[in-house]
């Protein structure tokens, strides 16, 4: 049997270590980050945090506080491009960002897969060019 104090310990470690998780990763456990406190301390930029269920990542210093949360303060905060271990299908692709073959994505909540190379469009601008998967 763990004990309370080991417990938390283990989840601490394991917070200790989401930050180095790529985001990819990270998107599939959002549980494992922190949630603003609003005690005004320090968010680097870079910090990921858990907001309502969903990554969301400090796009420059800032301090803990309601006035700076995503909501409020929306230019201060970046969304990650995934989604529970999917990339998120852009309203618009660029060519570098184009979708392989078999490359899967988020669009508006639902996944779907790439049926061709160099994909650029997104399921509603080309349905031929995806798959429904989820």
């Amino acid at each position: 049997m763990i004990t309370k104090a080991k417990a938390l310990k283990i989840r601490s470690l394991a917070m200790e270590s989401a930050v180095a998780m790529d985001d990819v990763n990270a998107s599939t456990v959002p549980e494992m980050f922190p949630k603003l406190k609003y005690d005004g301390a320090l968010v680097s930029a870079g910090t990921r945090i858990n907001w309502n269920g969903q990554l969301k990542k400090a796009a420059a210093d800032l301090w803990d506080t309601e006035e700076n949360n995503p909501d409020s303060a929306p230019a201060l905060w970046e969304d990650l491009n995934y989604v529970n271990g999917y990339r998120i299908i852009p309203e618009v692709i660029s060519v570098a960002l184009a979708f392989s073959k078999g490359d899967r994505g988020v669009w508006k909540g639902v996944v779907w897969e790439s049926t061709q190379d160099s994909n650029i469009w997104n399921p509603e601008q080309f349905a031929a060019g995806w798959k429904r998967i989820a």
